[in-house]
């Protein structure tokens, strides 16, 4: 599976088809032109959105041409909504610790208004809105999240988010929810091409997760006192046990701007492990493991929690040890 998605939207992960629609047909009646049918939009619509502009009303300006879509994007009263399967496909994501982007050439704020009105935002770490032409911007957003073509997949419903793939070298996965059709993505020779997320997901979670190169924080030998053991008289003292910490933060490093914000702080997430492991009793190291990795994820965000704990209670060896593995979302 891929380190690094990078999301279309409109068609992809939101149904705006209907309000874009709209948006054009609005821009269409301010020169005289008749409005076109959802099957004859997506049979002719195209991006960069400029160049269809330029064909289909040569003699407006963009700049005029935005100005009227805008504002029948704005008092149009179609809804928007997420598509089906697409939450949970970002779900899937969360927990594989996949970095998600956003690059699509939906209006900046009207994105930003749908994003968090439809409960999206939170799932990526960067999003790249307003942009006109994808071939050309997406080689910057990749230098400027560090991302490596050979780890990475662009995923979108159209002939240009294929092209703009292609062009950064990373695989292009086509979708079928959105404003191109089977023939039409298949000319732009997607790498893969599936009805829906949701096949991607059934897809993407046969593979393993991609080893390497994540950027981790970890914390080594977190001394750990807390009542464990199955006997009774076991419990019945505190115990000094041995944790070692492995987190992997939501956004890398090269993300984190220097800001202790975007990253875990591990001084703060040491003592909260050290309150969590001395709170209660337990019987079972597994059961302090699992406990601990579940803390790091749900109350510091952390994509990815892995946490082997050593107890030193037989004499004739060193430690006893478990380890566990907890991906966001899944305590």
């Amino acid at each position: 599976m891929f380190r690094n998605l990078i999301f279309d939207w409109s068609g992809t992960l939101c149904d705006d088809l209907g309000l874009t629609l709209d948006a054009s047909n609005h821009v269409f009646a301010q020169y005289g032109r008749k409005p076109l049918s959802l099957d004859e939009f997506r049979a002719e619509f195209q991006l960069p959105y400029p160049d269809y502009y330029a064909r289909v009303l040569p003699e407006v300006p963009i700049d005029e041409v935005e100005d009227h879509f805008r504002y029948g994007f704005k008092v149009s009263c179609t809804p928007v909504c997420i598509l089906p399967h697409a939450r949970e496909f970002m779900l899937f994501c969360r927990r594989r610790g996949i970095r998600c982007f956003v690059l699509t050439s939906v209006d900046a704020k009207a994105f930003d208004e749908q994003c968090r009105e439809l409960g999206m935002f939170d799932f990526f770490e960067a999003i790249h809105a307003g942009v006109r032409d994808k071939e050309a911007y997406i080689g910057s957003l990749m230098a400027q999240h560090g991302l490596r073509p050979e780890e990475t997949a662009f995923i979108g419903d159209m002939q240009h988010d294929m092209a703009a793939a292609h062009c950064a070298g990373v695989m292009a996965i086509g979708v079928l929810t959105g404003y191109n059709d089977a023939a039409q993505l298949v000319q732009a020779k997607p790498d893969l091409l599936v009805p829906d997320l949701r096949v991607l997901r059934l897809l993407a979670d046969k593979a393993p997760a991609v080893p390497g190169r994540e950027d981790v924080i970890r914390l080594n030998g977190l001394e750990l006192v807390c009542s464990i053991g199955v006997p009774d008289e076991e419990r019945a003292a505190p115990q000094r046990l041995v944790a070692d910490v492995e987190v992997v933060p939501q956004t890398a490093f090269a993300g984190a701007a220097d800001d202790i914000g975007r990253t875990v702080d591990y001084d703060a997430l040491s003592k909260r492990l050290l309150a969590v492991a001395a709170e209660r009793p337990r019987r079972l190291v597994e059961t302090l493991a699992h406990d601990l990795a579940c803390c790091c994820v749900q109350e510091f965000g952390v994509r990815r929690a892995a946490v082997e704990v050593h107890k030193f209670i037989l004499p004739e060896m060193k430690s006893t040890s478990v380890r566990t593995c907890v991906y966001g979302g899944a305590c």
